[in-house]
């Protein structure tokens, strides 16, 4: 199998970051429609505010709507851009717009793909427009600007590669009852970055590092969650979706302590960019999703020595 991120990761002192966001999305059946407003709330406004901080750094802040980034002070080196994810055409203006701003020599060193939103509720009811947007949002979406940014990162000719946070989810390691179409989009997002890391070659110095969060706050309040109309065959109390529901409604109502703060991810980012050491492929983020990581593999090699015989099918392991 072939190695990733297999140098020492420095970030240059002038390094241009892109950090990518979401549309605002409208659904014709939801019961709540998501509201993301990129850069301008939550981890995207944490992150872009901690970029901005750093005098010598570039910083490219994307969001449907450019205005809602007027938090950010206008400044040579931060450029505003609308983008849509979903939309190819949109995603190669935003990159044609970087270029045209800071010159045809311009070089992404970090690229954030943070594009998602939560899709809830009983998989049976879910609409053809519901699981595909999902898909096409957070899946497809961190494609098209995955793939443009290692282009861009490639061709430099000093080798100065760069670095990609897939931002995923706890959601992208295991699965949970009730957000079956959220799962898969991270799974796939998961499964590709993965493969695209072991494309490269190591003289590229492209690393790529699978962020997943367990909870952030805002990320549960109605501004990233959208439902699927609920179906009566699902609606006892007792059925797993809704013990879930329960749960993490008893949560946010006690204060959600185990919730993470937009801006301590944001720190953690620029950290592992900036820290100068090899670039894990994969960040559990936050105590909670560590720990079910590990239970959840635990409990597969557990499973794994149980049907030991079977996988073998009579050879010997």
């Amino acid at each position: 199998m072939n190695p990733v991120n297999t140098k020492e990761y420095k970030l240059p002192s002038n390094a241009t970051w892109l950090s990518e966001y979401i549309p605002i999305t409208q659904f014709s059946n939801s019961i709540l429609t998501p509201k993301v407003t990129g850069c301008s709330s939550g981890i995207g406004r944490a992150l872009a505010t901690l970029i901005a901080s750093k005098p010598n750094q570039c910083l490219i802040a994307t969001a449907r709507t450019p205005s809602s980034l007027s938090y950010l002070p206008s400044t040579p080196n931060i450029l505003k851009l609308a983008l849509d994810v979903t939309s190819p055409s949109s995603v190669n203006a935003a990159f044609a717009a970087a270029t045209e701003h800071f010159g045809k020599g311009f070089h992404l060193d970090v690229v954030v793909n943070n594009a998602g939103y939560s899709l809830s509720g009983d998989t049976e009811a879910a609409t053809e427009e519901e699981m595909h947007l999902e898909m096409e949002t957070l899946f497809f979406g961190t494609v098209r600007v995955t793939t443009r940014a290692v282009e861009n990162m490639r061709q430099a000719d000093d080798h100065r590669g760069g670095l990609i946070f897939n931002i995923s989810s706890l959601a992208g390691f295991l699965g949970l009852p009730g957000h079956a179409f959220y799962h898969a989009s991270k799974f796939a997002v998961e499964g590709f970055s993965e493969s695209v890391a072991r494309e490269m070659h190591p003289d590229w110095n492209i690393n790529f590092c699978i962020v997943e969060p367990a909870g952030v706050k805002t990320e549960f309040e109605g501004h990233s969650k959208a439902r699927i109309a609920p179906h009566p065959a699902y609606a006892a109390p007792d059925m797993p979706a809704r013990i879930l529901e329960s749960y993490v409604n008893k949560g946010i109502k006690a204060g959600a302590a185990s919730l993470m703060e937009p801006s301590a991810v944001a720190e953690t980012i620029f950290t592992i960019a900036n820290r100068g050491e090899r670039i894990p492929l994969r960040l559990p983020l936050g105590a909670v999703s560590w720990k079910m990581a590990k239970a959840s593999l635990e409990g597969r090699l557990g499973d794994l020595d149980k049907i030991k015989g079977v996988s073998a099918m009579g050879k010997e392991i």
